[in-house]
């Protein structure tokens, strides 16, 4: 095309499109779609924690893949009070830690050995790269809002009681 015949980065069509994209971005970035639903397709279920004096119920959204576990809670402005995401490992036990890279959230991080029993809680501090290894190994781990246990009456030594449909790890 001529130069005079191209048409500039910010010609009308261009500009409304340009509009269009950065309105839609926005409402992503914050959330704005009236409710507090998280911004995946986990599958979610319902546990309980519980000891001899205290039991609670949460809803826990179900990482049970690589990529689900990689991005966790990553980008999460909020969460409800009785919320949660459990992650679930293929091949037994694990030791390795969690960090809070690109989570907004203060968190507990409970890890949880083979028999269902808390072995560690530690407490996240949003944007931290420490890697926050536990003093036992583990089979799953459970994430909910900081100071959630302690709310509750609940810590290490509690049980978490799953449903029998949980997904598989993978």
């Amino acid at each position: 095309w001529p130069r005079s015949a191209q048409r500039p980065w910010y010609a009308p069509g261009m500009l409304g499109l340009t509009k269009l994209f950065v309105v839609f971005a926005a409402l992503i970035v914050s959330g704005c779609f009236g409710d507090d639903r998280p911004p995946t397709a986990l599958p979610t279920v319902a546990i309980t924690v519980e000891d001899a004096d205290s039991s609670e119920r949460l809803i826990v959204e179900v990482a049970a893949t690589l990529p689900s576990r990689t991005q966790g809670l990553m980008f999460r402005q909020k969460m409800p009070e009785d919320a949660g995401m459990i992650f679930l490992f293929a091949g037994g036990e694990q030791t390795g830690g969690f960090w809070m890279k690109d989570t907004y959230l203060p968190l507990s991080i409970a890890y949880i050995g083979a028999d269902g029993r808390i072995v560690d809680i530690r407490d996240g501090t949003p944007l931290d790269l420490t890697v926050l290894t536990p003093s036992a190994p583990y089979q799953r781990v459970l994430e909910v809002n900081q100071g959630w246990f302690q709310r509750h009456g609940l810590g290490i030594g509690s049980v978490v009681r799953f449903p029998k449909d949980l997904p598989a790890p993978e």
